[in-house]
C-alpha cells in the first residue's frame, strides 16, 4: 500500500527531474573552466532544490489517505476547455519553438532570441509595442552581457557568413 502510494506523478517527475539535474553536473564537469560555471552551479543548486522537492512530495504521497481516483494524475478532469482547442494551443506553440530553432540556424541565436521575443510578447501575450521591443532589447542585453563576462560565442546562422552583423548580433 505504502508502495503504490509512493508512486505517483509527482514523485516520478521529482526523480526524473534529479536524474536530468546529475546528468547536467556530470556533463558540466567536462567543460573548460569558464564554460562550466553557469551550468554546475545551477545544476547544483537546482539538484539542492529537487531533493528538498522529492522528499516533501513524498512526504505528501505518505501523508494522503484518499486516493483521488484519477490514476497517477492528482488535477481534476473538467476544466471546460474542449480537447480541440488544446490541441490547437499545444500545436502553435510546438510550430513557434520549431520556427525559433529555423531561426537560430539561419540568423544566428542573439538576433533569434530578440526576435522571438519582441514577437511572442506582441502577438501571443498581446502586449504594446512598446514593452514588446523593451522585453526584446531587455533580452539582447541579458545576453550580450552574458557573453561578454563569461566570453561565450553564440551560434552563428548560415546568413552571418555572408553577412557580417555588429558585435552583439554577429
Amino acid at each position: 500500500m505504502v508502495q503504490s502510494r509512493l508512486l505517483n506523478i509527482r514523485v516520478i517527475f521529482a526523480a526524473l527531474v534529479i536524474l536530468a539535474l546529475g546528468y547536467g553536473i556530470y556533463e558540466a564537469m567536462s567543460f573548460g573552466f569558464l564554460a562550466k560555471i553557469f551550468p554546475l552551479y545551477m545544476s547544483l543548486f537546482c539538484l539542492i532544490l529537487a531533493f528538498i522537492n522529492l522528499g516533501l512530495e513524498i512526504r505528501r504521497s505518505l501523508r494522503e489517505t484518499q486516493d483521488s481516483g484519477v490514476g497517477l494524475v492528482d488535477l481534476e478532469s473538467d476544466w471546460g476547455i474542449p480537447m480541440t482547442a488544446v490541441i490547437e494551443r499545444f500545436c502553435l506553440f510546438l510550430g513557434i519553438l520549431l520556427l525559433l530553432y529555423a531561426s537560430i540556424f539561419l540568423v544566428g541565436y542573439p538576433l533569434s532570441i530578440t526576435i522571438f521575443l519582441v514577437l511572442f510578447y506582441r502577438f501571443i501575450t498581446k502586449t504594446a509595442w512598446w514593452a514588446a521591443l523593451a522585453a526584446g532589447f531587455a533580452g539582447l542585453g541579458f545576453i550580450s552581457l552574458i557573453s561578454r563576462l563569461m566570453v561565450i560565442d553564440w551560434p552563428s546562422g548560415i546568413i552571418q557568413n555572408w553577412i557580417h552583423l555588429p558585435w552583439p548580433l554577429g
